[in-house]
Parts: structure tokens; C-alpha cells; sequence
């Protein structure tokens, strides 16, 4: 019998990491499904706590929620610690202590504010930037070549993230360019589409998923 390959999502109890667990599931992988309880990205604690059960894994999934709007201005040092160990250093330390078996994944759920930032969201994007540009670095290195590093920019989604960002969903979707937001199931299907065929020379890149609201033509 075919050995299963085995998956770790982080941040997989709900919305798109739900759904990425859901789909993986269906292929033939041994997933392990973690929500903050398991792991809390902001306390490092949590963290070295995990890597040291956790020593590799064929297929990786980045993801955690993000910092509420707040005015740029009036964000505390302490805010400032919180959500670097959460969107920086945390994804770091995992990187460099989990081992990625060779032809494996690495997918990374970042946000569409990478490219266009919002004011409020200040914290959440810089800090997501800079580690998209720590993520295409490492997809260079000679260890991972044989590694498939994928960033996943989603942009307004039905998730609780939403919900928390925005007042009036419906006026909001009626804006959009696709007029809806995006249904996590989407990025299920896609993460289960590269796996499930192998597709590997797409590696380095960022995904938008943003249903054509960034208006950028790069």
C-alpha cells in the first residue's frame, strides 16, 4: 500500500485552512488539522511547543488570522510584539525547524493587502509583506529545490476575518468587481489541484485571490 503523505495546517479549524484540511483529506494524506488552540502563532511558547512535536511533514500550510483595524497611531509596543511572533516569527521558526520531505509543499496564506495596503490595517500588512518577501527567499535556497513554495493572496472571503473588517457585508459585496466575496472551498480545490497532480513548476509565486479587485496589471 501507498504510504500516505502527511500534512500540517496551521490555523485548519475553520474558514480556508477548514477547507484545505477537507480537501486534502479527500487524496490520500494524513492531515493534521490545528487551531489556535493547538497553536497560538503569537506565543512563542506555543510555538517551540510544536516544532518540537512536529519534525516534518510533505505538505505545509501557513496560515493565521490578523490584527483588528486600528489607527496607525495609536498601536501599542506591546501590539506590536504580539503580532510580529504572529505573522513573522512564529512562520519562521517553523520553517527553519520542520523539515519539508522532499517534492513537498509549502503553501503559505498571506493577503491581497501585500500588493495594495489599507490604511487601519497597517500592522497586518507590513509585516505580511516582509515575511512574503522572507518566503520567496527561502524558495531560492539550494536546500528546497526540490520544494514547492506557493503563496496564497486571498483577498475579501467569507470568513470571520471579514465579519470582523467590514460592517455592511452586503453593500460591501455589491461593490466588488465579482459582485461576492470568495468562498474558502476555492482555495481548497486549487491547494488539492497542485498536490493531487504534482504540479511543481509553479514554486516562488504569489496567487491573488481577490476576484479582480486589486486593478494592478502585475
Amino acid at each position: 500500500m501507498k504510504k500516505k503523505l502527511k500534512a500540517i495546517i496551521v490555523g485548519g479549524s475553520k474558514g480556508i485552512g477548514k477547507e484545505v484540511a477537507n480537501h486534502l483529506s479527500k487524496i490520500n494524506i494524513s492531515v493534521s488539522s490545528l487551531s489556535s488552540n493547538d497553536l497560538d502563532t503569537s506565543d512563542l511558547n506555543s510555538v517551540r511547543k510544536f516544532i518540537k512535536g512536529n519534525k516534518s511533514a510533505d505538505i505545509l500550510l501557513l496560515n493565521t488570522g490578523g490584527p483588528p483595524t486600528k489607527d496607525f497611531y495609536s498601536i501599542s509596543e506591546v501590539e506590536w510584539h504580539k503580532y510580529f511572533n504572529q505573522l513573522f516569527l512564529s512562520f519562521s521558526l517553523i520553517l527553519q525547524n520542520i523539515k519539508i520531505n522532499k517534492n513537498g509543499y509549502v503553501f503559505l496564506i498571506s493577503s491581497s493587502i501585500i500588493k495594495e495596503p489599507s490604511v487601519g490595517l497597517e500592522i497586518s500588512s507590513s509585516l505580511r509583506t516582509g515575511f512574503v518577501s522572507l518566503f520567496k527567499s527561502i524558495s531560492l535556497h539550494k536546500k528546497n529545490k526540490n520544494i514547492s513554495f506557493i503563496n496564497i493572496a486571498p483577498g475579501p472571503f467569507k470568513t470571520n476575518r471579514v465579519k470582523q473588517l467590514v460592517k455592511n457585508i452586503r453593500l460591501y459585496e455589491k461593490n466588488l468587481p465579482t459582485g461576492r466575496l470568495g468562498n474558502p472551498i476555492e482555495i481548497g480545490k486549487f491547494v488539492k489541484f497542485i498536490v493531487e497532480n504534482k504540479i511543481k513548476y509553479i514554486t516562488g509565486s504569489t496567487i491573488y485571490f481577490d476576484g479582480n479587485l486589486n486593478k494592478s496589471i502585475i
